[in-house]
């Protein structure tokens, strides 16, 4: 099981190491665009790319989530799995081109009116990226998917750097920028992976098709069901509290970034690991501890973040959008919970049990609406928080379930505490000014879980004396 970790660790090391200070660079640009632009102009172009989110696996069958799956399988064609995936990506694009045309006829979507283009450029440059992250992580790639990530990051920055304050574009160099964000980590592993050696062939296997259609098709839902979880909230609070308050619910999003890249850095490592050791004989117990050590981190990096939630709220959210602190809280909740969850995604995943995640993604999407109409009615936007964390428990509550016994945590009990001092934790930063409270609930949940921490240490120290030698 050591070296299994010591693998995991490595590739989670070589990706930390290649984006997390891109994305703190990324994270650090929000003063910028909370002085520039307006509340209703982030509301617009959040709810575009919540949008574009959304749309990506319906109208791409979500052939994305089979590609990286089925190129991890040694039995079956790299060639032939890119050359379905690219079909699919096409048609969706071409789609995607026809409903924008069709918006902009139409008196509903006045507001994206001058962007049309900005938007389809995102949707193609969006679909793409995350085609090539996961056709990569498939070949495990791992150096180069970090590398693609500095990149994007770069581009990112010195695009919103010069759209907003150079050239002084506004809403559509914002577009713009996160385009740029988009497209070139897409365009550099095309280069460095050569794609087109892959695409030699117009042929498409029909039979690998149809597996992977049937494998896909079903988290259609577990994709829609993700966004509904994550941005469902977003349009509830645009239509009952306005636009103007959507655009403080999607700043406060920004500073549980930092939990969701950190997740996403452990994630894009795991689902290498997870598919690799599925079939080996101690699986369950090596999925266990390798939970536990991504629970500690994210717990750890959230109880940090709610204390500094009025810190980092007074350096990074200006004008109007200080307020927007009060909601970060059970956002971060929200993502660790939702870290767990994919967890257990990726050994559904492994299982090939599409079923069980759209599953989880339908009960946690109906309970997320039902939730945030009655709590946003009742408490506002903070409702909308709350019942965020409330639905990603619900997902992850069925996904635990149907993992069964391929997962086995020994110190279960104390994952479940870490979470509920999470909770309290959150309620005395909003509510209170006792931040020692807050200081001493840390200090418990840091001497609960002082187990996996050693092993955590343990693992690391002994990858870094491995690296020596």
């Amino acid at each position: 099981m050591e070296s299994r970790s010591k693998y995991l660790i490595k590739n989670v090391g070589i990706l930390t190491i290649s984006n997390f200070a891109s994305k703190i660079l990324v994270f650090l640009l929000v003063p910028l665009y909370t002085s520039v632009l307006t509340k209703p102009q982030v509301g617009i172009f959040d709810l575009v790319v919540s949008t574009v989110s959304v749309l990506v696996p319906i109208l791409s069958l979500n052939i994305i989530d089979a590609v990286m799956r089925y190129t991890m399988d040694q039995t079956k064609s790299p060639d032939e799995i890119a050359a379905i995936g690219i079909k699919f990506i096409g048609i969706s694009s071409c789609i995607a081109t026809l409903i924008v045309v069709i918006c902009k006829f139409l008196p509903f979507f006045d507001s994206i009116s001058g962007f049309e283009i900005l938007i389809v450029l995102y949707y193609v440059a969006y679909i793409m990226n995350n085609f090539m992250i996961q056709f990569s992580k498939g070949l495990e790639r791992v150096t180069d998917l970090g590398i693609a990530g500095v990149l994007g990051t770069a581009f990112t920055i010195v695009g919103n750097v010069l759209f907003l304050l150079v050239f002084k574009w506004g809403l559509m160099g914002f577009f713009a920028a996160n385009v740029l964000g988009q497209f070139i980590p897409a365009f550099y592993l095309i280069i460095r992976i050569k794609l087109w050696d892959y695409l030699h062939s117009v042929h498409i296997n029909s039979k690998l098709q149809r597996d992977m259609l049937l494998y896909c098709v079903p988290l259609i839902a577990t994709s829609v069901g993700w966004w509904v979880n994550s941005a469902s909230d977003k349009y509830i609070v645009a239509f009952m509290c306005g636009v103007g308050a959507n655009g403080l619910l999607s700043v406060s999003y920004k500073i549980p970034q930092v939990i969701n890249t950190l997740h996403g850095i452990f994630t894009q490592a795991w689902q290498i690991s997870a598919i690799k050791e599925y079939d080996s004989e101690d699986a369950a117990k090596f999925y266990g501890h390798s939970f536990l050590i991504l629970n500690v981190l994210l717990a750890a990096a959230c109880a940090w973040l709610i204390v500094l939630s009025k810190p980092l709220g007074r350096i990074l959210y200006k004008k109007e959008f200080y307020e927007a602190w009060k909601y970060v809280p059970f956002l971060l909740i929200s993502c660790v919970l939702n870290s767990a969850s994919g967890f257990c995604g990726s050994i559904l995943s492994a299982k090939k049990d599409s079923k069980s995640m759209a599953m989880s993604a339908v009960y946690g999407a109906v309970a997320n609406v039902i939730m945030n109409i009655v709590f946003v009615w009742l408490i506002g936007i903070q409702g909308a928080t709350i019942a965020t964390a409330f639905s990603s428990l619900i997902i992850y509550y069925v996904r635990k379930k149907a993992v069964g016994d391929s997962i086995i945590v020994n110190r279960y009990g104390i994952v479940l505490i870490t979470w509920v001092l999470l909770c309290v934790q959150a309620l005395l930063e909003i509510y209170t000014s006792y931040w020692w409270c807050e200081v001493l609930l840390m200090a418990i949940m840091l001497l609960i879980n002082m187990k996996t921490i050693k092993d955590l240490c343990s693992l690391w120290a002994s990858l870094i004396k491995k690296g020596k030698k």
